[in-house]
């Protein structure tokens, strides 16, 4: 069964990025653990929260076309805002990846 976080795997390997590797070792002052927000998330749980909104927003999307097509509603003002919802968090979501893929190289760079 696939996660939501697969194809962001997947892209990652593919820019030869080890999205298992951990950050660490001899360049790191401590292993206290994962820094954590306010409400005690790691930035894991944040980014798996992200993933989860846009995928929302992409079912939403389609529950919304499928209404229509079904004749269940004719209310295509609906449609259209969960359209362009689901197309502004996916952008939002490939900016999100490229500048973490991005930031990850950088720090990759500085370890060297």
């Amino acid at each position: 069964m696939s996660t939501p976080l697969d194809p962001m795997r997947q892209y990652l390997g593919s820019q030869g990025i080890n999205p298992g590797q951990q950050a660490g070792g001899p360049a790191s002052p401590t292993n206290a653990g994962p820094a954590r927000t306010e409400e005690g998330k790691t930035f894991s749980d944040v980014l798996k929260d992200f993933v989860d909104q846009v995928d929302g927003a992409q079912k939403h999307f389609d529950q919304a076309i499928e209404a229509v097509e079904r004749g269940e509603t004719d209310n295509l003002h609906q449609v259209m805002l969960a359209q362009n919802q689901a197309q502004v968090s996916l952008k939002l979501a490939a900016e999100v990846r490229d500048k973490l893929v991005e930031a990850y190289k950088e720090v990759m760079r500085t370890q060297i």
